[in-house]
């Protein structure tokens, strides 16, 4: 790429420090060493395009006043070969530059050439980076909250890339532990209502309308096949219907919002790869583990946590937390990614995701991630963004809390596309309305 402004100010270092070696030849300087000099945009544009302290930093080793310097070095300065068409000396020895025409056409032309490739740079030097974000509960469709993450994880997947790195976006699905067995036990209750109107659904079941097209379309396909089986092998079946369809929906709505993944990683594969009893070994190794009440400890105090986590429980079955881990190994580890970047909905608050941060770095202490990894949240990008000034983030939370809190309702939940063409009605409808004005302005004027 050719980046004009980093010629812009190479040039005119190189033209400074010819124009500093000529004097010293001639006598005007000392022939002493001196320190480098920056080039830079001043804070106030009124004092030129570009500003040196190329004088200043010089006063001690030539043993003259800054802005005796700076006249010696612009007498001796030629600006032919710079983007600079003038300069003046400021203040106490500061040298202005001003940009001539010919910078600002030559940026236009280097866009119009580049097009899409315009700004990109290789700072990143191809380096991997794995970034997680959105990862919805596939147990049901999407809602606006997760909205927020794709765009977000999408924006920041695109602004890497252009940087220079390599980037894959992934989706963790979560196909295994307790969701899914709450998502089995709300199918089969659904189903079992078809044949019996006095079955109760269970207080923690999910409730939505989904759950019951499910179960009703599974009953068309199958009828009361299920209806005297186990229990086990109607929510397994249930569930081995209704999830791959939900998942699917996911990548459809998603696409719809213009954000597509390379990977769809599923939770079960780290079972049935024997990931998770990979890490329990793996962390037993490291002697940071240890047995209470038939449980098996993560000795995470050692390391600044406020509490020990349960890693296996007394009945065998692994606590969140384990599979969390052998994921992040297998970014890490496994799948050797120089970085990994998970990004947390705005339901997270900044203890939790401390805390999630240093369970993190407490597994590179114990020797099993050999490099850390970034845990961003939605609310805190949005504060960063406000920062800088790309949005303005009271607005945008405001919004966004408003529209969450509208999510679940005893199972309604507004959902991402829905609230998507929302959106697009509204915009389409002030469109008109600027059109009508402007129309209404010409005849008035």
């Amino acid at each position: 790429m050719a980046n004009i402004e980093k010629k812009s100010v190479e040039a005119l270092k190189t033209e400074i420090l010819k124009a500093r070696e000529k004097a010293k030849a001639e006598g005007k300087l000392a022939d002493a060493e001196t320190p480098d000099f920056v080039i830079e945009v001043p804070a106030d544009r009124k004092n030129g395009d570009l500003a040196t302290n190329a004088a200043m930093v010089c006063a001690r080793a030539f043993r003259m006043s800054p802005r005796s310097i700076a006249q010696i070095i612009t007498e001796n300065l030629s600006l032919e070969n710079t983007y600079a068409d003038r300069y003046e000396i400021a203040g106490p020895g500061f040298i202005n530059f001003f940009l001539s025409d010919r910078y600002y056409s030559d940026i236009v032309m280097n866009v119009t050439e580049e097009g899409e490739n315009y700004g990109k740079s290789d700072f990143g030097k191809g380096k991997r980076i794995l970034l997680e974000f959105v990862s919805a509960n596939p147990t049901g469709p999407m809602h606006i909250g997760n909205a927020r993450g794709g765009a977000l994880g999408d924006c920041l997947a695109s602004v890497l890339e252009c940087a220079g790195y390599s980037v894959d976006r992934e989706f963790y699905v979560n196909d295994a532990g307790n969701q899914i067995e709450k998502f089995k036990t709300s199918l089969e209750a659904r189903y079992l209502q078809i044949y019996d109107s006095s079955v109760e659904i269970p207080e923690d079941a999910y409730k939505g309308a989904d759950i019951t097209a499910h179960a009703e379309a599974f009953n068309k396909i199958y009828g009361d096949k299920y209806l005297k089986a186990t229990s086990e092998e109607r929510r397994q079946a249930l569930c081995d219907y209704a999830l791959p369809i939900n998942i699917a929906n996911l990548k459809a709505d998603l696409k719809k919002y213009r954000v597509e993944y390379d990977n769809w990683f599923l939770e079960s594969s780290l079972h049935n790869s024997g990931a998770v009893a990979d890490i329990i070994e793996k962390l037993k190794a490291s002697g940071h583990t240890y047995e209470l009440d038939g449980a098996l400890w993560f000795k995470t105090t050692d390391f600044g946590d406020d509490k020990d986590r349960v890693l296996l429980r007394a009945n065998g079955v692994p606590t969140y937390l384990v599979p969390d881990i052998a994921y992040h190994y297998n970014k890490l580890v496994t799948r050797g990614y120089d970085t990994a970047i998970d990004i947390h909905g705005t339901g997270l608050d900044e203890g939790v995701l401390a805390k999630h941060q240093g369970r993190l770095d407490t597994l590179h202490l114990v020797g099993l991630l050999g490099r850390f990894f970034g845990t961003l949240v939605a609310h805190q990008i949005a504060r960063t963004l406000d920062v800088i000034g790309l949005v303005r983030r009271g607005v945008a939370d405001l919004l966004c809390q408003i529209l969450i809190g509208l999510l679940y309702r005893a199972g309604h939940f507004a959902l991402l596309l829905q609230i998507c063409a929302h959106l697009l009605i509204l915009f389409l409808q002030r469109l008109v309305l600027l059109i009508e004005l402007s129309q209404l302005l010409d005849v008035l004027l």
